[in-house]
């Protein structure tokens, strides 16, 4: 009875400990804590399928913003961009989710894409 007592003594403190968070891999703190919070931020994101993207005003009145994605270095036509932020408070950097379109494009530079997910973007 003993050692059945001392062996689940044992597994649980075990996975108690294997469960306190550390700090970083090599348990060192980071010089900036916002750093080490974006990168994580950025592995999360990315991890959701979220990539990075550049907003732009665009002259044209048919597709007002582009959309520059730096995986691909592509210039996507956000055709329901009004859909997620108004006009006066757009972002410039987003992680964006979208899908790609089987229409005629509105812009000679850029291809139509409808946004899935859209969110701000700090680093």
């Amino acid at each position: 009875m003993k050692n059945i007592l001392k062996t689940c003594f044992v597994l649980i403190s075990l996975i108690s400990y294997s469960c306190i968070t550390t700090q970083g891999a090599d348990g060192k703190k980071g010089e900036n804590g916002k750093e080490s919070a974006q990168i994580i931020d950025s592995k999360e994101m990315i991890e959701k399928g979220f990539i990075k993207g550049t907003l732009s005003i665009n002259k044209s009145k048919d597709c007002s913003y582009i959309l520059t994605v730096e995986k691909y270095a592509d210039k996507l036509d956000p055709i329901n961009i009004q859909d997620f932020f108004k006009t006066d408070d757009m972002p410039e950097k987003v992680w964006v989710k979208y899908s790609n379109l089987r229409m005629n494009s509105r812009c000679k530079e850029a291809r139509p894409v409808s946004i899935q997910e859209i969110s701000n973007r700090t680093d």
